[in-house]
């Protein structure tokens, strides 16, 4: 018996919520254990999402390893043929061994199905299909376990097909036509994994089924985007690291020689997670609304119920595991806090926090439990029970705050983790073939040692040790035999190691696998052929898919064929080249004691020579150019030691009109008997045209085609070289300015690309124009360019900055137009103190898209708050997104008042978010977040316009059939397809009559394209949905807009009611929007009315309509309803309160 046991762990892929948690469970229980894990993935970076990857076949750590997990689908048929020759005892996880000579390990599939089937019939569902692609071991079992339960019950099986892929997009149109076709359609569908799930509700809902309302849906896995799906997923829950943990234990078993059945074995109870696709929880935001959520139809949910889910999160989880003693503390603090009734203890709310993070100290556990948590109070609300609670709300709060710090959390681990393996893939591109082999470009990652084998023969034979990593040295180079690594006892560069011995013992030893890191093995392979294998200490992830390692793999195997390739390509061209010029060659000899040289007609021709003229020694040299010469004189005297050693070198001669031209001279010392080299033999070659092809080849990497500017590399070399120039000298200084052009691409799209190029010319030459010959300007791409003021930098640096400006404003005709653009620019000095070219770049970036922001074609000099903001926005965006998984958004109505007197019918919903720390936050502090986020501006309109439709279903059920309501319609939403499909599908919804919808739309939006709008207004109108133009004056306020658009009023900014009575001019431009409003037969409502005076004055010009706080600000539904129907008075001044900005 070994006295520590390895164990060697295969798999496809080695994150994520599967392989990820898998690993995890054999980690935690072979180092409880005392013994090492080596992990093994078999799948290389270009054969992810592979049905069927290329086996690892070869004998990897096999006289080291003591036992071997092999984790499905990792362990395909070679796996399993080779067990019966194989002396390493084996643990299957989530697949059967077709002989029974292995042990194998799954979740509790059949427990789970049963599980989920019992809580659909508990719905009062009766027909339920199950959607599987069976060519997976567990989706087969879990498939087997639905036909028993259905039989069981009496029920009919339906089955449908689903292709569901591990790491790619599920494919669910089959399994939705099949569903469509039945004549006794399934209430419910279970299906076998969260991801077929998820792709069978977006089927579902887009052949227009409601879920959960006419198809109930439930999944299986339970994965992180289940509770953030729309509707959220109802899912059966499933401990993977439990498989790993169990599969662990038996290996680590059978390694130390203890007897191990070859039986299938369990790992975890299942569990259910009741959602919104069931019918358990109503969610905020759903694609279809078309009757009210049905509290009744919903399970009810018990304490029972979420201790058997927290028990599945949190017991067993190796560091911080928790008794189920532990658990059911937390249960009765729950209860305490939900049952307790009158005012809201916070202390014991945040004791019970505490006592959450106590349980779950990892940051994954603690979202899962808080997820857990809240998906428990969200179905008590649904059901009815414990929805008034305090405590209940108080508790559900505090849980959105650690929810949303948890997200945002790991989040930042997520993007940190991009930004690592993306710098390592960067850094690994920009290194040559020998650099890369070297891994050095692993310096700076969370990477402590690695060790990269090559092989040196036929694949899954020996391997060459080409580079060795450790984080605490370089590595160090021997001076003859090769290099080795400081402290560690490594294979020295160059070593041969088989494959039995790789990875080497002393990595795997000093893995720190107490701390969760652990030896991975990752095969450098690709489709040009097998290179051979990267062995390192990382870490295992198990909340995203991202394989830093397989990439980092990839690249340098894409690093490995591109060289091959040159090295190819060289050696073709050469071998063509000497061929196509052997009868073109120049041919000369020298006396080395006579120092004269006889030359062939070619080779005088090459050299310029006249005729009759005799080439010496030291004429020769002359001919060269004076930058050749000491190059091309070391080469011909190392020729003078070294007998039958050839050597060539490249230089230019001089011509007789002044030019020169590139030849490349090939060389041999011819020796006398006693050794001495007496004579010189070679061949002059003309490789003028190749060396001008290099030129030019040059010139296009290194420089901008259009432009002739230098482009963003040599940009950033330069601008490396001058940061590090500063770091190393306080004296000097630079400045960087970047540069955005406005309007570039309404050039390029309006007059076309040539008519750009021909911009983007003039401009590169106005920026050459306008600088010092010391400085440097470059076109980064698009229409970005960027100008490096280098030292000393003048001193009116902004008065600069202004010059250039100007220069670029400066009108240009192209193609008969007369054009004239702005620049937005940033601005970033060595007064930053910058330690690399990215650092100042990144900066002048957020700089200049600030400028851009604030005020197209203004300046903004960087300083850190811009950093704190770009922070802050990617804060409030997570926040929003949970805001919208979490129904804390509302919509207020402020009444638009007849100025006649007549009774209140119409209004303008407004959204409001109710931030669980914040308090009610108006759209101002939060819609700017959006911008440039069509996803969510979507999803959050969608719910707008459903619930405002909803609520006015509601008035006309009361009795106020006449209530009509304005909504704002957002420039993204207008222009996203369907707009008028998705108003008609929101009022049929509700039965909202068109006529009772406004929608508002601002010059802006449409006016861009004029005749796509019109076409989308008319759809609209042919409704009956009636438009008005929002904020009309602070656009173009195009009088044809207003007589060719169909529009049935218009709103007058607030900027101009504030200076009515005030200024002469604003109040008689008021007068004229009146009377032309009332011309073209189109209502006038004003915005922001705040004062009786501006009323009476607005009365007497004739306005229809007002709205603002002089009346009433917006309400909630509930306190609004009272106005409707009656004339709705001016507040006092006492009443108004301070102004807020209007949504």
């Amino acid at each position: 018996m070994p006295s520590r046991s390895t164990v060697l762990a295969l798999a496809e892929h080695i994150s994520g919520p599967y392989g990820g948690e898998v690993l995890s469970g054999i980690l935690r229980e072979v180092t409880a254990a005392g013994g090492r894990l080596v992990v093994v993935q078999t799948a290389s970076s270009g054969e992810r999402g592979s049905a069927s990857p290329t086996p690892l076949a070869m004998p990897m750590a096999a006289r080291t390893v003591d036992a071997v997990v092999a984790i499905a689908p990792a362990s395909a048929a070679p796996y399993v043929a080779a067990l019966r020759a194989s002396p390493v005892p084996v643990v299957l996880t989530s697949q059967e061994c077709p002989e029974g000579i292995a042990p194998s390990v799954s979740p509790d599939n059949r427990g789970g199905v049963r599980a989920g089937l019992e809580h659909l019939l508990r719905h009062g569902h009766r027909r339920i299909a199950f959607a599987a692609d069976l060519d997976q071991h567990d989706l087969c079992a879990r498939s087997e376990a639905y036909r028993e339960a259905m039989a069981e019950h009496g029920l009919p099986v339906v089955e449908l097909p689903l292709v569901d892929t591990p790491y790619g997009p599920s494919d669910a149109h089959g399994a939705v036509t099949t569903l469509l076709g039945l004549p006794d359609r399934p209430t419910a569908v279970m299906a076998a994994t969260d991801r077929g799930a998820l792709a069978l509700v977006a089927g579902l809902t887009a052949a227009g089924l409601r879920v959960p309302e006419d198809v109930a849906v439930l999944g299986f896995d339970d994965i992180e985007d289940a509770a953030y799906a729309t509707p959220s997923l109802s899912s059966v829950h499933v401990r993977f690291d439990a498989v790993g943990a169990q599969a662990g234990r038996l290996a680590v078993a059978m390694a130390r020689g203890e007897s191990v059945r070859p039986d299938a074995q369990l790992a975890a109870t299942s569990v259910v997670v009741p959602r919104g696709s069931c019918g358990c929880r109503a969610d905020l935001v759903a694609e279809d609304r078309s009757r009210p959520h049905d509290r009744a139809s919903a399970v009810p949910t018990s304490r029972d119920e979420l201790g058997a889910l927290l028990h599945a999160v949190l017991d067993d989880r190796g560091n911080g595991t928790v008794t189920p003693a532990v658990v059911d503390l937390v249960l009765e603090q729950v209860d305490a806090v939900i049952g307790r009734p009158g005012d809201v203890d916070r202390e014991e709310v945040l004791g019970l926090t505490r006592a959450l993070s106590r349980s779950a100290p990892r940051t994954d556990t603690m979202h899962e439990v808080v997820v857990a948590l809240t998906d428990y109070l969200q179905r008590l609300a649904s059901t009815g029970t414990g929805a008034g609670s305090p405590g209940g709300t108080a508790l559900a709060a505090a849980l959105w705050q650690v929810q949303a710090w948890g997200a945002v959390h790991l989040g930042r681990q997520r993007e940190a983790s991009v930004v690592e393996a993306g710098e390592g893939v960067a850094r690994l591109l920009r290194s040559t073939a020998a650099e890369s082999q070297e891994l050095h470009w692993l310096a700076g990652t969370h990477v402590r040692a690695a060790v990269l084998g090559l092989w040196a023969g036929r694949p899954g034979g020996e391997l060459r040790v080409v580079g060795v990593h450790d984080e605490r040295t370089a590595t160090a180079s021997g001076d003859d035999d090769g290099a080795s690594v400081a402290g560690l006892p490594l294979p020295l560069l160059g070593a041969a190691v088989a494959v039995e011995d790789f990875p080497p013992a002393a990595l795997v030893d000093r893995a720190r696998q107490a701390e969760g890191e652990v030896c991975v093995v990752v095969p450098v392979r690709g489709p040009r052929g097998d290179w051979g294998l990267l062995a390192l200490l990382g870490h295992l992830t198990t909340r995203w898919e991202r394989e830093p390692y397989q990439e980092w793999a990839g690249a340098l195997c894409m690093a490995l064929e591109s060289e091959r390739l040159a090295q190819d390509v060289r050696a073709s061209r050469e071998r063509y080249a000497m061929t196509a010029e052997a009868a073109n060659d120049g041919f000369w000899e020298l006396d080395v004691v006579t120092r004269t040289a006889e030359l062939s007609r070619r080779a005088r021709e090459l050299l310029d020579l006249p005729e009759g003229f005799v080439l010496s020694a030291e004429t020769w040299a002359d001919r060269v150019h004076p930058e050749d010469r000491g190059h091309v004189r070391s080469t011909l005297r190392a020729l003078f030691w070294h007998a039958d050693a050839p050597a060539s070198v490249e230089l230019r001669v001089r011509r007789a009109d002044g030019t020169s031209r590139w030849l490349l001279a090939r060389a041999l010392g011819v020796a006398d008997e006693d050794g001495i080299v007496v004579r010189l033999l070679g061949t002059l070659t003309d490789i003028d045209g190749r060396k001008a092809l290099e030129a030019e080849l040059h010139q296009a990497a290194s420089f901008d085609t259009i432009t002739g500017l230098p482009n963003r590399r040599t940009f950033h070399r330069y601008l490396e070289r001058v940061v590090q120039r500063c770091a190393a000298n306080p004296g000097a200084e630079f400045a960087l300015v970047f540069l955005d052009l406005d309007g570039f691409k309404l050039v390029n799209d309006s007059l076309g690309h040539l008519s750009g190029d021909e911009l983007l010319r003039v401009m590169a030459d106005r920026l050459r124009e306008g600088v010092r010959a010391l400085d440097v300007a470059a076109r980064f791409g698009g229409d970005e360019l960027a100008v490096l003021l280098t030292h000393p930098v003048p001193p009116d640096l902004l008065a600069t900055v202004e010059e250039l400006q100007r220069r670029v404003a400066a009108p240009v005709t192209l193609d008969g137009h007369e054009v004239t653009i702005t620049a937005s620019i940033g601005i970033v000095t060595s007064a930053g103190r910058y330690a690399s070219a990215d650092d100042a770049l990144r900066d002048a970036d957020l700089a200049m898209h600030h400028a851009k922001e604030a005020e197209p074609g203004s300046v903004r000099i960087f300083d850190p708050a811009m950093h704190v903001r770009a922070a802050g926005r990617l804060r409030t965006r997570a926040e929003l997104r949970t805001a919208l998984a979490h129904e804390q958004f509302e919509v207020h109505y402020q009444p638009v008042v007849d100025l006649g007197g007549a009774p209140l019918r119409h209004l303008e919903a407004l959204v409001r978010w109710r931030h669980p720390g914040r308090g009610l936050l108006s759209p101002a502090q939060f819609l700017p977040t959006l911008e440039g986020d069509t996803a969510m501006i979507l999803t959050l309109g969608g719910w707008m316009l459903d619930e405002v439709c909803r609520q006015v279903a509601t008035w006309r059920s009361a009795g106020f059939d006449d209530v009509s309501v304005a909504l704002n319609v957002a420039h993204r939403e207008f222009w996203a397809p369907g707009l008028a499909e998705r108003v008609a599908d929101a009022l049929a919804r509700h039965q909202v009559p068109p006529a009772n919808l406004v929608l508002e739309i601002t010059e802006g939006v449409f006016m861009a394209e004029p005749d796509t709008a019109r076409q989308v207004m008319e759809d609209l109108r042919a409704q009956g949905v009636r438009l008005h133009i929002d904020d009309f004056g602070t656009g173009q306020s195009s009088l044809t807009a207003l007589r060719t658009f169909p529009f049935d009023a218009l709103k007058i900014d607030g900027s101009f009611v504030r200076e009515l009575g005030v200024s002469t001019q604003t109040t008689e431009l008021l007068r004229v929007i009146v009377d032309m409003g009332r011309t073209l037969d189109l209502a006038v409502v004003a915005e922001h009315v705040e004062h009786c005076a501006q009323a009476d004055h607005l009365r007497l010009l004739g306005c229809t309509y007002a709205q603002g706080w002089l009346y009433s600000r917006a309400l909630p539904a509930a306190q609004v309803t009272p106005l409707l129907g009656t004339a709705v008075p001016p507040q006092s001044s006492a009443l108004l309160g301070v102004r807020h900005p209007r949504a």
